[in-house]
């Protein structure tokens, strides 16, 4: 099973999606409007997501490198 940007996001912060919202500062709702949506992270976020999660930018936006 491949994982999603937002999966590996969620498992770099302990393996919970509403930690990744805390740390976001945003609702868990928004978390789970994301994994409905295919689990692309939403680029507005990218560098906050960048320095919470520790992962490099071609894992949690692997679509802006593969056009």
């Amino acid at each position: 099973m491949l994982l999603t940007p937002l999966d590996k996001a969620v498992l770099a912060v302990g393996g919970r999606q509403k930690t990744l919202a805390e740390r976001l500062d945003i609702s868990a709702q928004a978390v789970s409007q994301i994994k409905k949506r295919g689990g692309i992270l939403p680029k507005k976020r990218m560098k906050d997501l960048l320095v919470i999660t520790g992962l490099n930018i071609e894992e949690l936006y692997p679509d802006v490198f593969n056009h």
